[in-house]
């Protein structure tokens, strides 16, 4: 299997792990404010920060698959 299509494979599968992180990271986030934890608290401001954390993994290797994928797709 050609490098990059073997590379675009494994970036999918790690969007989708991370994806289901980010959506863990959401829901933490989600129900301390649901339980109207303070937002200055240390539990919010940890939760806020893993979900900025794995929010930008993301959009970094969205990023990089899209763009491979366009390059496989042109050639």
């Amino acid at each position: 299997m050609d490098n990059r299509k073997a590379l675009l494979l494994a970036s999918a599968a790690r969007l989708y792990s991370l994806g289901i992180d980010l959506d863990s990271a959401r829901d933490r986030l989600r129900k301390l404010v649901e339980q109207s934890v303070s937002f200055d608290s240390e539990g919010i401001r940890q939760a806020y920060q893993d979900f900025k954390e794995l929010e930008q993994q993301w959009e970094g290797l969205e990023k990089q698959y899209l763009e491979l994928r366009e390059e496989i797709m042109q050639k």
